[in-house]
């Protein structure tokens, strides 16, 4: 099975009985979390996830790849959120349930994407999911709390890359946990 969570990330691989997730967990109220951001539990806000630290790694979702399903239901009685940027799932919804995804084995796929200004004047920001300076198939990712970037081994890292392109800002890798 393959699916996108927006513009700059998606599953190229999820098969069930790789999966390990952790559900009933809510994003934060403020901040903005892209899908497939690395997440961790927030012993400060029970029942809240946030930003996994430089180098965090766990096993048994207790850090993973945020993953919201519900993102694309609206309501009437909030703010609208989505824009045609968005793809209605890039951006994960404030104070909304929540996925911790891990598992050896899932495939997924990060790009960076670029700026850019609508006609209607606004501004879309650059997004970096990844820093893929120096980044080859078989090196690792890390997390330095804001993005990926190219780990040292498992011991401060989730995924191993398995496709890469750097000029187009985009990589595929595997969950190593």
């Amino acid at each position: 099975m393959a699916s996108n969570y927006g513009p700059n990330f998606g599953f190229r691989r999820s098969d069930e009985s790789m999966a390990v997730r952790e559900a009933r967990l809510r994003t934060p109220a403020t901040g903005s979390f892209h899908q497939g951001s690395l997440v961790t539990f927030d012993p400060a806000n029970p029942g809240f996830l946030k930003a996994a630290a430089a180098g965090e790694v766990g096993d048994g979702s207790t850090v993973g790849l945020l993953v919201q399903e519900e993102s694309h239901i609206g309501s009437i009685y909030g703010a609208e959120w989505i824009d045609t940027y968005s793809s209605r799932y890039a951006i994960a919804k404030p104070s909304t349930l929540s996925v911790i995804w891990s598992g050896a084995g899932i495939k997924v796929w990060f790009k960076n994407s670029g700026a850019s200004a609508r006609s209607d004047g606004r501004q879309i920001a650059a997004v970096t999911m990844v820093d893929l300076t120096g980044v080859a198939i078989k090196d690792y990712l890390s997390w330095d709390g804001t993005k990926f970037v190219k780990g040292t081994g498992t011991s401060d890292s989730m995924l191993r890359v398995t496709a890469v392109d750097v000029a187009a800002g985009y990589v595929e890798a595997v969950l190593v946990r």
